[in-house]
């Protein structure tokens, strides 16, 4: 009897084993790939740091040099969705990282998809406070989607000129 139910217990087991152990894979399939897309986005805490090695670059070589050194996608200035701007204090983009073609242009009243104008939100919080963190509505180039992005903006003398230096990060 005992050889019997010692069989049926390891059938059992072996049964609950074969069963579990694909739902268990199934699920760590399902989480790595739940955070893939994390992974593949910036954070907050990385927007920052791209901020303080941008700052610091930008004090060693200067505002004149900035398209130059942002615009070069192989450079460390570009990171997944992350990359940096630096404006003049009217809104005039000096230098975009992933867009070069906007400097030049004056972005002082460019409104996102609900009319709300996050670049002077930005400008008058860098101007007032020093910093600025604004959230906005914009298209997300990875998705084609509207999704929430935040600015994190810092004001930045060179020369004695005044700067906005910022890194978006979507949400």
């Amino acid at each position: 009897m005992c050889s019997v139910m010692s069989k049926l217990r390891l059938h059992v087991q072996r049964h609950t084993l074969l069963t579990v152990l694909p739902v268990l894979l199934l699920l760590l399939v399902i989480a790595f790939a739940a955070g893939a897309p994390a992974r593949s986005r910036g954070t907050d805490a990385e927007a920052l740091t791209m901020i303080d090695r941008a700052q610091h670059e930008l004090e060693r070589i200067g505002a004149d040099a900035a398209p130059e050194v942002f615009a070069t996608h192989d450079s460390a200035f570009i990171d997944r969705d992350l990359y940096p701007m630096l404006l003049d204090d009217q809104g005039v983009m000096v230098a975009h990282g992933w867009t070069a073609t906007l400097n030049g242009s004056n972005l002082h009243e460019l409104r996102d998809v609900d009319g709300k104008p996050f670049i002077r939100e930005a400008l008058d919080g860098v101007q007032r406070k020093g910093s600025a963190d604004v959230t906005y509505q914009w298209i997300d180039p990875l998705t084609g989607q509207v999704a929430r992005k935040t600015i994190h903006a810092r004001r930045l003398v060179l020369n004695g000129k005044p700067y906005m230096l910022a890194v978006g990060v979507y949400r």
